[in-house]
């Protein structure tokens, strides 16, 4: 993948603050990092009632994605967008390939650290991975490539998309205009793996809400090793592009290792 400047800390010659965010939302938030924050926090809340919520709300998670995909044009300017980079340079076939392999091995790895480390107990992520995907009621009424074939659409578009837009885009983007490229890896790893606590590490029963703390921390802690993967073939390509191949097939190698483990 080709070098570029996107994890430098910006120079004198670099776009200012004021050139990345739309001049209302400046007026309004106020510096990109603080706006990057706010709109973490609302996207983050709104999926943690969806995904921790009793009650299937898919359309209203589906609309929180769609939120994710629009927040370039929503919020930034022709060069936040640039910056951020949608755009097609940087994107070839070698860097989109190295990078959905990367995200394949990374994959691979986190669901089978989960698997050596927790087996078949609630802790285990690839467990909880395993009940949102509602393979459970799925056994024997569906073959499993067919249920693949469900859930590869969605795992390729939805989160992949969204997510690298908000933390490898906006985030990374904004913290490294204010502060440097490395704090800017550290904030948007973290705030992506405590995002990952809606899934795994956070649950309720009868009795209430409940954290399961040790699995919880060290799922977090994976999630943000797994951004870290993610922000570096963004910054190896200079284009977001790369972080959502990356993404996709980080998706696409959990679910498949997820299905071979529990449908077969």
């Amino acid at each position: 993948m080709q070098g570029t400047n996107a994890m430098t800390t910006p120079t004198a010659s670099s776009p200012s603050q004021s050139d990345f965010l739309k001049p209302f939302w400046s007026g309004l938030l106020g510096p990109a990092w603080v706006a990057a924050l706010i709109v973490y926090g609302l996207l983050a809340s709104l999926r943690f009632y969806v995904l921790l919520s009793p009650y299937s709300m898919q359309e209203l998670y589906f609309l929180c994605t769609v939120a994710m995909w629009a927040l370039p044009f929503i919020f930034l300017t022709v060069e936040g967008r640039r910056a951020i980079g949608l755009s097609e340079q940087g994107t070839t076939i070698g860097s989109m390939f190295l990078s959905a392999f990367a995200g394949a091995v990374t994959g691979f790895i986190f669901f089978a650290l989960g698997m050596m480390i927790y087996g078949g107990s609630p802790n285990n992520w690839c467990i909880s991975i395993r009940n949102y995907l509602h393979f459970d009621e799925m056994r024997g009424l569906i073959a499993p490539p067919a249920i693949f074939a469900l859930y590869a659409l969605p795992a390729i578009f939805l989160n992949p998309v969204g997510d690298e837009i908000l933390f490898r885009g906006f985030i990374q983007q904004a913290f490294a205009r204010r502060f440097n490229a490395g704090f800017a890896l550290l904030v948007n790893s973290f705030l992506f793996g405590i995002l990952y606590l809606s899934l795994h590490g956070i649950f309720h029963d009868a009795s209430g809400y409940h954290l399961r703390l040790g699995s919880a921390a060290l799922a977090v802690c994976l999630m943000m090793c797994v951004g870290a993967v993610f922000t570096l073939c963004r910054a190896l390509s200079g284009s977001l592009w790369t972080a959502m191949a990356a993404h996709a097939a980080f998706n696409l190698t959990i679910l498949a290792a997820t299905i071979h483990q529990y449908l077969r």
